[in-house]
């Protein structure tokens, strides 16, 4: 699902994020958010291989940083990637910084619930 967000210009609200809700076969409930820009980018992991930001992945809905806690409070798995999201996340409590990997200069965290 795609809220009409295009015509709001980023800042105005704050960040925005994509954030998609995934149903797994053993019941966990994973939400995936990312900064906006990162949809269609490929990072590498090491030589020879990447992993791409995909949209069957991360882009259902475009919400504003103030938004994303009400996703995260679904979720048992959360998967977070981007500098404003992960920066959202610390901010709001849902991790510290030491828990940051990175993935081609761009972090990430990983957070079960």
């Amino acid at each position: 699902m795609y809220v009409g967000l295009d015509n709001v210009a980023p800042g105005v609200f704050g960040h925005r994020f994509w954030v998609k809700t995934h149903h797994s076969r053993s019941g966990e409930i994973v939400v995936a958010v990312c900064d906006e820009e990162l949809i269609g980018k490929k990072l590498r992991l090491s030589a020879g291989t990447s992993v791409e930001v995909t949209e069957a992945f991360y882009k259902g809905v475009l919400v504003f940083d103030r938004e994303i806690m009400d996703y995260v409070k679904m979720g048992t798995i959360i998967n977070i990637l981007g500098e404003k999201a992960v920066s959202t996340a610390i901010k709001h409590g849902l991790a510290k910084k030491e828990s940051i990997i990175y993935v081609d200069g761009v972090p990430h965290i990983q957070l079960y619930l």
